[in-house]
C-alpha cells in the first residue's frame, strides 16, 4: 500500500476507507501488523531509546501548537467565508498543508510577529491587536499559487462530487 495506491482509492471512490476492501491490501495490512506485532510500526525503535524531554522542549512545542491552531483556524474561517459548498473541507485541507510548510520556513520579521503573537494570547489580555491583524496575516503568508492550489482542491472536490452523481445517475 504506498501513496499512489492510496490517491487512486480517493480518486475513484471519496473515501480512502474503501481501500480496505481490497483483499491485497488486507493481507498487507495483516503482514504488517504481524511483524510489529508491538504497539505499531516503528514505535519498537523509539521505545529502545526514548528522549527525555526538556521544559524548554515542552514549552516551544507547546508554543508551536498554540500558534498552529491560532493560524489554522484563521485560515479556515476565511476560506468558509467564500462559501466553497462540497469544496471547502478540501480547500481547507489544502491550506492546511500549505500553511505548515510556510510556518517552517518563516522571515525573521514573520517569526518576531509570531512569536509575538503567541506572547500576546498567553497574556489573556482584552484588547489583542496582534491578534486582530491574523487574519490579514495569514491571507498574505500565502502566495498567489498557494491560493490557486487551494481554490483548485475546492474545484477538483466539486468536480468528484459532480462525477460521482452523474455515474449513479446513470445507474439509478
Amino acid at each position: 500500500m504506498d501513496e499512489e495506491m492510496l490517491r487512486q482509492q480517493y480518486e475513484q471512490t471519496g473515501n480512502l476507507l474503501d481501500i480496505l476492501k481490497n483483499p491485497a491490501v488486507m493481507e498487507e495490512i495483516i503482514r504488517l501488523e504481524s511483524e510489529y506485532g508491538e504497539i505499531g510500526a516503528g514505535f519498537p525503535a523509539y521505545s529502545k531509546n526514548p528522549q527525555p524531554v526538556t521544559p524548554n522542549q515542552a514549552n516551544a512545542v507547546m508554543r508551536k501548537v498554540r500558534l498552529q491552531s491560532m493560524v489554522l483556524i484563521d485560515l479556515a474561517e476565511l476560506i468558509q467565508s467564500v462559501n466553497l459548498g462540497v469544496g471547502t473541507e478540501a480547500a481547507i485541507t489544502e491550506g492546511r498543508r500549505r500553511i505548515r510548510e510556510h510556518l517552517a520556513h518563516l522571515t525573521d520579521e514573520q517569526q518576531a510577529y509570531f512569536d509575538a503573537l503567541v506572547d500576546e494570547d498567553q497574556l489573556q489580555l482584552l484588547d489583542k491587536p496582534l491578534r486582530a491583524r491574523l487574519k490579514s496575516v495569514v491571507h498574505l503568508l500565502l502566495s498567489d499559487s498557494d491560493w490557486n492550489a487551494i481554490g483548485q482542491a475546492a474545484t477538483n472536490a466539486l468536480q468528484n462530487q459532480w462525477n460521482e452523481f452523474i455515474r449513479n445517475s446513470k445507474t439509478a
